[in-house]
């Protein structure tokens, strides 16, 4: 009998640590506050603090400032084989957007190497001015509001729908003068 009721207590002590652990494991998040830069598009560091991610320019030979003639496959590319930031997780992107509808927030993207460079797909269509990027190189994020703003303005987090392989990768809007870039490397120091 005795020994039962060790065995009963022994059960409900471990139950009791299975729930506190769980609930430490869940604690809450950190959110960041809008920094005072809406120009940049941030990353979270390993210090809980954004750091901005470097803009890179890319070039096309579409004419994106014209009305498209045709519907024209082409590419933008970035020169050199790799972003100058370097993550070894998939990050948490923070970046000002506008909930304006019809516009959508700048994308997420995977980046290909092409002879010293990396590229995505693009696409002009007939009749429509700008570029649209190959539905295969976006990757679908999840998109969390955490601040709303002046007008139609608000701070956002950016979170990869699915798990980041190694490689390279872009978050992308309408200028492609501002672009920026990081790359994914497993086992690789900050």
């Amino acid at each position: 009998m005795h020994q039962n009721i060790r065995y009963i207590q022994g059960v409900v002590l471990l139950g009791f640590l299975v729930i506190v652990v769980a609930r430490t494991d869940c604690a809450q998040e950190f959110l960041p506050s809008p920094p005072s830069d809406r120009a940049l598009i941030y990353v979270l560091d390993y210090q809980d603090k954004l750091a901005p991610l470097r803009f890179e320019q890319g070039q096309t030979p579409l004419h994106s400032d014209q009305v498209a003639k045709g519907t024209k496959v082409s590419f933008i590319e970035l020169k050199g084989e790799h972003s100058a930031t370097t993550l070894t997780t998939a990050p948490r992107l923070f970046l000002f957007t506008s909930e304006r509808q019809g516009r959508h927030p700048p994308f997420l993207v995977w980046l290909t190497p092409h002879r010293g460079g990396r590229r995505v797909t693009a696409i002009a269509q007939k009749g429509m001015q700008g570029f649209a990027i190959d539905s295969a190189a976006i990757i679908k994020p999840s998109i969390r509001v955490l601040a709303r703003l002046d007008g139609d303005q608000v701070f956002v987090e950016l979170r990869p729908g699915s798990s980041l392989i190694a490689g390279e990768y872009a978050i992308m809007g309408d200028d492609l003068t501002r672009i920026a870039t990081f790359r994914i490397v497993a086992g690789a120091t900050r």
